[in-house]
């Protein structure tokens, strides 16, 4: 008897976590992004390589490539490092996770934080995990949930003026499965701000199902502090 698609586990899927759109140009949310200025220094094409990457990465993940196509791979991949290694330049001038005006910061590390409101003490938005996150069984991977709560929460715990923080603690604790190529409602939010300190929380929901939750607490840098 065969199997109906609709039975079919989303493991078995080929395409899992492979059909994500790209965010689009991100929207001006007060007090978390920075508009795109047509002509200007952020309107330079890094924010679709950086898109472009995402789908390689995702891509790549899936792939079960033959020898010749990893050869091939191999080799241009090498002659990118050596074109790009001349280009680099000090953590405080790179591009990499330092763009607020491009989706994700501009990033590869963890998926890309899709804002639909923000405030000065919360943040509200969505997520879709594509395949380069997948643990197993068509869920995210244990490690990459706390870190995207981690980009979250850091995130907010500087938002409306706020000086730089470090991460004291995260914890995260796992409710459900987190399935991959599908959107998540993300809900983050500051519990307490007290001197140097700064408790937040954040969810991760599929629909009414909580997949994951999580509490940091953030310590403000004393001037000087690295």
């Amino acid at each position: 008897m065969t199997q109906t698609a609709d039975r079919t586990p989303r493991s078995e899927d080929p395409a899992l976590g492979l059909d994500i759109a790209e965010p689009a140009p991100l929207a001006q949310v007060e007090w978390w992004t920075v508009p795109v200025e047509p002509g200007g220094a952020n309107d330079d094409g890094y924010g679709e390589m950086v898109a472009r990457l995402r789908r390689f990465l995702n891509t790549v993940t899936a792939a079960r490539p033959d020898s010749a196509t990893v050869a091939a791979l191999t080799a241009d991949l090498a002659g990118w490092d050596e074109r790009l290694a001349p280009t680099a330049v000090s953590e405080r001038n790179q591009f990499f996770g330092r763009r607020p005006d491009l989706p994700g910061r501009g990033q590869t590390m963890s998926p890309v934080f899709v804002v639909t409101e923000a405030d000065r003490n919360t943040v509200r938005g969505t997520v879709t995990f594509g395949r380069y996150f997948l643990g197993g069984n068509g869920a995210v991977h244990g490690g990459a949930i706390p870190l995207f709560f981690d980009e979250v929460l850091g995130r907010l715990s500087v938002t409306a003026g706020r000086t730089r923080a470090r991460t004291a603690y995260l914890h995260t604790d796992f409710r459900s499965i987190t399935p991959v190529g599908i959107e998540l409602d993300v809900h983050a939010w500051f519990v307490s701000e007290e001197g140097r300190k700064r408790v937040l929380r954040a969810e991760l929901r599929h629909a009414d199902v909580l997949c994951a939750e999580a509490e940091g607490l953030f310590v403000a840098l004393k001037p000087g502090q690295p």
